[in-house]
C-alpha cells in the first residue's frame, strides 16, 4: 500500500532575508567551499583549502593552524568531532588527509593516506569512514578498524550516524546495521518505487537527516526531480511526504530546534521550512535566482547558513523566522485527518505535540465505546504517526463504518471521524 503525507498549505515569507556573509580572506586567496557549525562557532574550508573559523557569526574569521601545504581546488572533507577538525583534499601528491587538535595550533596527519577520506558521519562515539570498506575510530582518525560490508557491491555513501543505527545507501538502496556490521537490513521500503513515471529513474539519495525522533530522506529520481520520505521507526517503514510544494531533488537539509529546513540544486525552487512537515514556508527572499541553488544548510543557534549556486555564502537570522515559528508553536497539540480516508484495512493517524506529555490515542465507535487503545505514553515532542489495522483491543476485526479517533495530551483533546468501508 503507497502511504503519502498530504498537502496541506504552501505559505509565502516576505520578511525575512538573506545577508551575504563575510568571506575569510580576499576572493583571490579563496572562497569559502565548505561550512561546518559546531554550537556557535564557525568552521569553514576555502576552494584555497585552508581552514578558518568564526565565534562572531561570520563578522570576522582568523585562520585556524598553520597554513596546510595542500593543493588548491581539490578539496573533498571538512568534519568536525569533539576537540579535532579534519580537513581532506584530493589531488596532488599524498598526504591527503589532516586533523588539527582545536587551540594545537597546527595540523597533523592522519596515519592512513593512501587515498582521501571522501565521507565521514559519527554518533557519540564513533567516528566511521570510508577506507577500503567501512572503518570506525574512537580516538579522533588515530586508529581505525574495518567493520563488516554490507550484502552490495559498488560505491557505498554514508549518510547519518545515531547511537542505533548507521545508514549507507549504493544507489537507490538504503541499509542500516545496528551492530556495527554484523547484521545489515535492507531498508529501502518504498524508497526507489514511488517517484516519477518513465523516463525518470531513483537515482539515489541526495541527504538523510534527523529530526526529532524522526529520519527525513532525500531521494533522486533523475532530470533533477525528488521525493522526501519521513519514518517514525528509524527507517523501518516510510512514508511520501508530498506536501512540498515543488517538485525538484532536495540536495541539502537541516533541522534546529524542531524546524526542518530544506534546499533543492535547483535555480528556479529556493528554499523552505515545515514545523510540521505539511505546511512548507518559502523564505528565498534576498537570494538571487542563482543563488536559489543550494550545496549546504547549517544551523547555529542564532543563524542558518546555505552554500550554493555560486561563490557567495548567505546567512538568516533565525529570530526573523521566529514569528512564523511562533505562529506554529502557539498551537501545542494537533490532530491530522486519518488518511488514506476512507480506509479498508489500515489507515495512519497523525498527530503533533509540541511538549513532552502523555499522550492518548483511542478509537470509538459513534456509541462512544471504546474500541481500541492506540497509544498510552508518555511521547517527546514532534510530530507522530501510529497505525490503525481496524481491529479491537482483542485483535478481532471491526465492521464497517464511522469511527472516531481521539487524542488526549495533558489539557488538549481532539476528536475526528472516519470511515472504515469492506
Amino acid at each position: 500500500m503507497t502511504r503519502h503525507l498530504i498537502p496541506i498549505l504552501f505559505i509565502s515569507v516576505l520578511k525575512s532575508q538573506w545577508q551575504e556573509i563575510n568571506q575569510p580572506t580576499t576572493w583571490e586567496n579563496g572562497t569559502i567551499d565548505i561550512i561546518k557549525v559546531q554550537g556557535n562557532q564557525l568552521y569553514t574550508v576555502t576552494n584555497q583549502a585552508q581552514v578558518y573559523t568564526s565565534n562572531d557569526q561570520a563578522y570576522s574569521w582568523e585562520m585556524l593552524a598553520d597554513t596546510l601545504e595542500t593543493s588548491p581546488y581539490g578539496v573533498d572533507l571538512l568534519f568536525l568531532k569533539n576537540n579535532a577538525v579534519f580537513i581532506t583534499q584530493n589531488i596532488g601528491e599524498e598526504p591527503y588527509n589532516y586533523v588539527c587538535l582545536i587551540d594545537s595550533g597546527f595540523w597533523q596527519e592522519l596515519p592512513y593516506q593512501s587515498s582521501a577520506l571522501v565521507s565521514m558521519v559519527d554518533n557519540d562515539s564513533l567516528i566511521f569512514t570510508l577506507l577500503n570498506g567501512i572503518s570506525i575510530s574512537s580516538d579522533n582518525g588515530e586508529n581505525w578498524s574495518q567493520i563488516p560490508d554490507p550484502p552490495i557491491s559498488g560505491y557505498i555513501q554514508l549518510h547519518l550516524a545515531t547511537n542505533e543505527y548507521l545508514y549507507i545507501s549504493h544507489g537507490c538502496e538504503v541499509f542500516r546495521t545496528g551492530d556495527l556490521g554484523i547484521t545489515w537490513e535492507d531498508i529501502t521500503g518504498i524508497l526507489d518505487e514511488e517517484g516519477f513515471e518513465s523516463p525518470y529513474n531513483c537515482g539515489g539519495v541526495m541527504s538523510m537527516v534527523s529530526h526529532g525522533d524522526q529520519l527525513i530522506i532525500s531521494m533522486y529520481w533523475g532530470g533533477g526531480m525528488g521525493k522526501l520520505f519521513v519514518s517514525n521507526d528509524n527507517g523501518t517503514t516510510w512514508l511520501i511526504i508530498d506536501s512540498l510544494p515543488q517538485e525538484h531533488s532536495i540536495s541539502a537539509m537541516a533541522s534546529k530546534n524542531n524546524v526542518l529546513f530544506i534546499g533543492t540544486g535547483s535555480t528556479q525552487s529556493g528554499v523552505f521550512y515545515t514545523t510540521d512537515l505539511i505546511d512548507w514556508i518559502d523564505f528565498s527572499n534576498g537570494l538571487g535566482s542563482y543563488d536559489f541553488s543550494v550545496s549546504q544548510l547549517v544551523a547555529t543557534d542564532e543563524f542558518l547558513y546555505k552554500t550554493g549556486g555560486t561563490f557567495e555564502t548567505y546567512q538568516i537570522s533565525l529570530s526573523e523566522l521566529s514569528t512564523q515559528f511562533k505562529k506554529e508553536q502557539s498551537i501545542q497539540f494537533r490532530l491530522f485527518q486519518n488518511h488514506p480516508n476512507p480506509f479498508n484495512p489500515f489507515t495512519f493517524l497523525r498527530y503533533e505535540i509540541l511538549e513532552d506529555s502523555f499522550v492518548d490515542v483511542t478509537i470509538y465507535d459513534m456509541l462512544g465505546k471504546v474500541v481500541t487503545n492506540l497509544v498510552k505514553a508518555n511521547q517527546s515532542s514532534g510530530y507522530k504517526s501510529v497505525q490503525w489495522n481496524a481491529t479491537n483491543n482483542q485483535g478481532e476485526p471491526v465492521s464497517a463504518g464511522v469511527y472516531l479517533y481521539s487524542i488526549e495530551a495533558g489539557e488538549f483533546r481532539q476528536t475526528k471521524k472516519m470511515i472504515l468501508l469492506k
